[in-house]
């Protein structure tokens, strides 16, 4: 029995994650309104996907209010309901305490935390009983490292906030999530960080399955998950010595 179709909207469609979450969805036979802020991307998405009929693209800016609520009203007008929200607008940086201006944290709070606030405030009244929300985290927001402040406390603070937001709206039948992800194995990454041992990357096409296992009926259960889809990294410590003798060596 293949899994039920889904409409949802789907904020920051043009990010390096679209594309692999789009067509992971696609493939359901979700009905999709993409949006984002870059028109020749999301052009793009159109291209490959808009010829299914049942994926729209709309030039918004998700992070404002305007922009949301304006998004979530074309979804409803576009496709008669909605059954939830993928948001994958975010943001990155880095920089010791000391050499970063205050505004790079307001930034990525705005990115990476507010955006959803009111992505999700323009979504709620037009969801029902199964709506889903799905956001993006980092274990970095547990263990933070040097540098990495204002992204880790921005992502910390989505995260205690979808943890919230999924009591006040499970009674709701409305299941609130959030996937914790590392770096994504992109084209884009590979030219930013060449030497990156891609055994510490996710494909985008798990990120992706993982999208739709969250928007579908298999995720039932889940209410304030934090989904790690972090592939082999791991925090590393030299107390903990080297790896065990065999380690990587094939069972016989």
């Amino acid at each position: 029995m293949s899994a039920a179709p889904r409409t949802l909207l789907v904020t920051g469609a043009t990010g390096r994650l679209g594309e692999a979450t789009v067509r992971c969805l696609a493939e359901r036979g979700d009905r999709l309104l993409l949006t984002g802020r870059d028109g020749g991307r999301l052009a793009e998405l159109a291209a490959a996907f808009g010829g299914r009929g049942t994926v729209r693209t709309l030039s918004a800016d998700t992070a404002e209010p305007d922009g949301a609520q304006y998004a979530a009203a074309e979804a409803v007008r576009e496709f008669g309901h909605l059954d939830g929200l993928v948001h994958l607008v975010g943001g990155f940086a880095v920089g010791p305490v000391m050499l970063t201006d205050v505004s790079s944290y307001e930034d990525l709070l705005k990115s990476n935390f507010l955006s959803a606030v009111v992505a999700t405030q323009a979504v709620l009244p037009h969801l029902r009983d199964g709506g889903r929300l799905v956001y993006f985290g980092t274990p970095l927001a547990d263990e933070p490292l040097a540098a990495m402040s204002s992204y880790a406390a921005s992502k910390a603070a989505l995260t205690a906030w979808v943890r919230s937001l999924a009591h006040e709206v499970k009674n709701r039948g409305i299941h609130a999530n959030l996937i914790s992800l590392t770096l994504v194995e992109t084209p884009e990454m590979r030219k930013e960080m060449p030497h990156v041992d891609p055994g510490l990357t996710v494909e985008a096409e798990l990120v992706g399955r993982a999208v739709r296992f969250l928007t579908g009926a298999e995720s039932d259960g889940m209410y304030g998950s934090v989904m790690p889809v972090v592939g082999r990294f791991g925090f590393s410590s030299a107390l903990a010595g080297g790896p065990p003798p065999g380690a990587g060596r094939p069972a016989r």
